[in-house]
């Protein structure tokens, strides 16, 4: 763990770069100094993994430190207090004062620079002394906070922080909390191991049956038996870990389309004993198996084709694929930045006389009186040259390129990223084959990516599409490589596209409602405050629904 032992003094600006940055951060979240402390937004049942594994060592360190006039404050890992252990009574009425109580939100973006939310924001231990304190109300206690790195899944599983009434942290808090976060993250591995020895029972009493493929998956182990390995891909096994995390889940069962395109019946049923894991039992519906076919490709060659979708998406390869090596293409967008403007007249008459196919990429860019000439040569173009639009989505386009692109002979719309979950992990292969090819033709890419990597791509709103991924990917590439490493884990992803979200797993109402706030928090350039009465709700609900909907 790194921990900064830097405890320099503050008036009334931050003097340390890292308190500084904090202070900006809570600025920008819409968390004023004189802010009060948020009302209680859930309580700490969902935390009883991390309390049940901290209580006997918080005692511990009570007996210990009894009557020093410190407390010891354990959040989790969204910043949410699950435990306050007061070691003095003038602490005690000073952390109820300010509102400190379990259940109470504390994260850097609510009550702004702490020494809880901070080392969540930058994953290690800090002091915050007296005036360093981003609220007018904290300005009279110090602390010393340390992150809880879950051993086994190595993620975030809270933060533990040592509190006083002085102007400055006690450097001597600094090994005391490393010491008590340790034996803490001792015994989450030691409910870890205990949990998948549960999980691995549960699998290894159904595992047998030949007739089911049969799957047993948590938080940070899967197996499988060969009938399982045989139909789940990466992206499939995505999918079930995030049935099995659900709390309220019971045995069920479930119809489901693998990635495969292969449709199966889902017998789930959560393991007793370990929280977030669960056995499936997996029978192909043989009346509805089908092997994944492309139907999105025209069997023949069309006189018109219309091409449209996000940028990104590959919209413009699957033109050049369609049209053929020998193409004409006139990039409309290239030609624009240059300060040309093309002659699509005299570009239609070349390709006929050549009898060559023109692409034009960029319909939507083109002027009134080219989509008058492209409307026209739709009406007469014949198979011998071939003409390819390619154009934004139908929806966003303006009515005379709908219009344009709508007297296509073939219309095909390329799929957003985000809707193609189910192919994602085949277009990771694709796309790592082509950064970091094997060392024989034909062979698998030298990097991979773990489960965890792609659960959290699959995620991901990808609002640049395939060159987003592209960029990621080559990143995450360069991160492997400099530790050495074959499997892409989610910290070689860039730090924006790490978390799983629950976006993907939303009904409609969810999903409407979290669009509604992402446009509110657009608006208002991500200001929470302006945007929760923008939506007419309370800030504090603003942040539940953020957390909750997987913002």
């Amino acid at each position: 763990m790194t921990i900064d032992t830097s405890f320099a003094s503050s008036e009334s600006a931050p003097q340390r770069a890292v308190i500084a940055q904090s202070w900006r951060r809570s600025a920008l979240s819409g968390v004023q100094p004189d802010s009060p402390l948020p009302e209680l937004v859930d309580d700490a049942s969902r935390s009883d993994v991390l309390l049940d594994a901290a209580r006997p060592v918080l005692d511990d360190a009570a007996a210990r430190l009894a009557d020093t006039g410190t407390s010891l404050l354990l959040v989790d890992h969204e910043c949410r207090m699950v435990s306050r252990v007061c070691l003095g009574t003038t602490v005690d009425r000073a952390l109820d004062r300010v509102g400190a109580t379990p259940g109470v939100d504390l994260g850097e973006e609510t009550v702004g620079t702490t020494a809880l939310g901070t080392p969540a924001e930058i994953r290690r231990g800090l002091a915050v002394n007296g005036r360093e304190h981003y609220l007018e109300q904290f300005k009279s206690l110090s602390c010393f906070g340390a992150p809880i790195i879950h051993p086994a899944t190595r993620r975030l599983a809270g933060i533990l922080c040592m509190t006083e009434i002085a102007d400055r942290m006690n450097p001597l808090a600094v090994p005391l909390v490393t010491g008590i976060v340790g034996d803490i993250a001792d015994r989450l591995l030691d409910r870890s191991r205990a949990q998948q020895r549960r999980v691995l029972d549960a699998f290894q009493r159904a595992a047998p049956r030949r007739d089911v493929a049969v799957a047993a998956i948590s938080e940070d182990l899967q197996l499988t038996n060969s009938r399982a390995a045989e139909l789940l891909s990466p992206t499939d096994i995505a999918a079930l870990r995030a049935v099995a995390a659900d709390p309220a889940l019971r045995e069920t069962t479930l119809q489901l389309v693998l990635a495969s395109g292969v449709d199966v019946e889902v017998l789930a049923t959560p393991v007793v004993g370990a929280r977030g894991a669960a056995l499936f039992g997996l029978r192909p519906n043989a009346s509805t198996a089908r092997p994944m076919v492309r139907t999105d490709l025209p069997s023949t060659r069309q006189a018109t084709t219309a091409i449209t979708g996000e940028p990104g998406t590959g919209r413009s390869t699957r033109a050049r694929s369609m049209a053929g090596p020998d193409a004409m293409t006139v990039d409309v967008a290239e030609l624009l930045i240059t300060g040309d403007q093309p002659d699509i007249g005299a570009l239609i008459g070349d390709s006929r006389r050549r009898s060559r196919a023109l692409i034009v990429d960029g319909v939507d860019l083109l002027d009134d009186r080219s989509l008058t000439i492209l409307a026209a040569a739709c009406r007469t173009a014949d198979k011998t040259a071939p003409l390819v639009l390619v154009a934004g989505p139908p929806d966003q386009s303006r009515t005379t390129v709908a219009a344009l692109t709508a007297r296509c002979a073939t219309r095909i719309d390329v799929p957003a990223l985000r809707n193609r979950t189910s192919e994602l992990a085949d277009i990771v292969d694709e796309m790592l084959t082509d950064i970091a090819p094997g060392t024989a033709p034909g062979s698998p890419p030298v990097h991979s990516v773990s489960a965890p990597t792609l659960e959290a791509l699959v995620c991901q709103e990808w609002p640049g599409n395939l060159v987003e991924l592209s960029s990621v990917l080559r990143r995450a590439v360069r991160s492997c490589e400099a530790r050495g490493a074959r499997a892409i884990e989610p910290a070689d992803l860039p730090a924006d596209h790490r978390t799983t979200s629950r976006a993907a797993h939303l009904s409609g109402r969810e999903q409407a409602e979290r669009a509604a706030i992402l446009e509110a928090l657009d608006r208002h350039t991500g200001n929470k405050v302006h945007a929760a009465r923008d939506l007419g709700i309370s800030r504090t609900t603003l942040y539940a629904r953020i957390r909750a909907l997987g913002i």
